[in-house]
C-alpha cells in the first residue's frame, strides 16, 4: 500500500490571471500558501480473488473492470493518463469538504498522480506532478480554472508563482523573514459558510469574460507585487489587509454569482467588528470566507460571526509527498 498527502491551499492575490486564457498574453501571478490541511490517497494491489479489477472509494464507492469504466473523471484519467493496467484498489479522505474553494481537486489529482508515480516506481518531482495534474483536469477531463492549485498543491509552501506569454511557469518561495510570515498567520481567520457545489458555470463565465475583465485582472496582477512587498518589507501588515479588502471588491466583477447576498452580509458584518479586508475562497457564495483581523479584534469578529464555523489552520511549507509505503 502507498499513501500520499498533498496539502490544500488559501489564494491570497492574483487569481484568475493564472487561467491560461489571460496569461498567454499578458502574463499572471498569484500569492498564495498551501495550508495544514490534507487530502490522503492510497493505492493497493488489488488481488485476483475479486470478480472487478479496479475498487474506488471516496464519496461513493465504485468498482469496474476497466479504467476507463470509472464515473469519477478525475481517477478515471489519472489511470487513462499513465497507463495503469494494474488491478488496484484506490481510497480518498480529507480532512475538509471538496468543492469549497481551497483547491481540493487539484490536490485530489496531485496526490492520486504522486501515490500511482510510486506504484510503479518512478522518480518524480513536483514541477511533473503540477504539469501533469493541469493536464489531467485541463485538457484531459476539460475543467474550467487555472493553474496555480496544481502547482501550489505540488510545491506546498507560501509561494509567488509566475505565468509567462510562453505558458512557462516559475515557482518562487516568498523571501520574508519566519517571523513575518507567522505574524500574518496570526492575523487570519477563516470561516466555513456549510454549502459545497460546484464552480464550474462561474469559472466558465470568468474564462469566457477574460478580453473584457482585462483592465481588472491587470489589477490583480498588481497587487501580487504589492502584497509580496509588504512581506518582504517592513511595513504594517495591516497593509495586508487592505489589499485583501481592495483584490475581493475586483474579483466580485469578474463573473456574475462569485458572491450572493449572504456573503456580502457575513463580510460587512466582519468588517465592521474589525476585519481590515477579507475575501471569499471559492465562488457562488460557497465554501471558505478569509479574513486579515488583528489579535485585539479576533473575538469581536468571532461574535459577529458567530452562526458560521471558525476553522483553525496554519501555513504548510510540504507539498505532496508519500508517507507510506509497505514493501512488495
Amino acid at each position: 500500500m502507498i499513501i500520499s498527502r498533498t496539502p490544500f491551499r488559501v489564494s491570497f492575490f492574483g487569481g484568475g490571471t493564472d487561467f491560461l486564457e489571460y496569461y498567454r498574453e499578458h502574463g499572471g501571478a498569484v500569492l498564495a500558501t498551501t495550508i495544514d490541511k490534507y487530502a490522503y490517497l492510497s493505492v493497493h494491489r488489488l488481488s485476483p480473488f475479486f470478480t472487478h479489477r479496479y475498487r474506488a472509494s471516496y464519496a461513493r464507492t465504485e468498482t469496474v473492470l476497466a479504467p476507463d469504466e470509472f464515473q469519477h473523471p478525475l481517477i478515471r484519467e489519472c489511470l487513462l493518463y499513465l497507463r495503469i493496467r494494474d488491478g488496484m484498489e484506490i481510497a480518498h479522505v480529507s480532512d475538509l469538504p471538496g468543492r469549497t474553494g481551497l483547491g481540493t481537486s487539484s490536490s485530489f489529482t496531485v496526490g492520486l498522480l504522486h501515490a500511482l508515480h510510486e506504484f510503479r516506481g518512478d522518480e518524480v518531482n513536483s514541477e511533473e506532478l503540477a504539469r501533469e495534474a493541469v493536464i489531467v483536469e485541463r485538457e484531459r477531463v476539460g475543467d474550467a480554472g487555472g493553474h496555480q492549485d496544481q502547482y501550489l498543491a505540488a510545491y506546498g509552501g507560501f509561494l509567488r508563482i509566475d505565468f509567462s506569454g510562453q505558458q512557462r511557469v516559475e515557482v518562487k518561495r516568498l523571501a520574508a523573514p519566519a517571523e513575518r510570515i507567522a505574524a500574518l498567520q496570526d492575523r487570519l481567520m477563516m470561516f466555513y459558510l456549510g454549502t459545497e457545489m460546484s464552480a464550474e458555470t462561474i469559472l466558465r463565465e470568468q474564462q469566457e469574460r477574460t478580453t473584457s475583465n482585462a483592465g481588472t485582472l491587470a489589477d490583480m496582477r498588481r497587487m501580487v507585487d504589492d502584497a509580496q512587498a509588504v512581506m518582504e518589507g517592513d511595513a504594517d501588515l495591516s497593509a495586508w489587509g487592505e489589499l485583501l479588502h481592495e483584490s475581493w471588491t475586483r474579483k466580485k466583477a469578474l463573473a456574475n454569482g462569485i458572491t450572493n447576498n449572504d456573503v456580502d452580509d457575513a463580510y460587512d458584518r466582519a468588517r465592521a467588528a474589525g476585519a481590515g479586508g477579507g475575501k471569499l475562497l471559492g465562488a457562488g457564495g460557497r465554501g471558505f470566507l478569509l479574513f486579515y483581523v488583528e489579535p485585539e479584534r479576533q473575538d469581536a469578529v468571532r461574535g459577529a460571526l458567530e452562526a458560521l464555523m471558525e476553522v483553525p489552520f496554519a501555513f504548510s511549507l510540504e507539498g505532496s509527498r508519500i508517507i507510506f509505503r509497505t514493501p512488495e
